[in-house]
């Protein structure tokens, strides 16, 4: 390979990685909301609960 081929291998492997990093704390993230609106649904419904007794 040549010296620009190679730089642009790394170029791509770097920006896959750095990619693949985002993705992952994006999808943590998600989780987390997806954990946090589960809460809240629970809550809501306990007081529309309580609120109907």
């Amino acid at each position: 390979m040549s010296d620009e081929t190679t730089a642009l291998v790394l170029a791509l492997a770097t920006e896959n990685a750095e990619l693949r990093a985002a993705l992952t704390e994006a999808q943590e993230l998600l989780i987390e909301t997806a954990i946090d609106a589960g809460e809240m649904h629970e809550e809501i419904e306990a007081l529309r609960t309580n609120r109907a007794a």
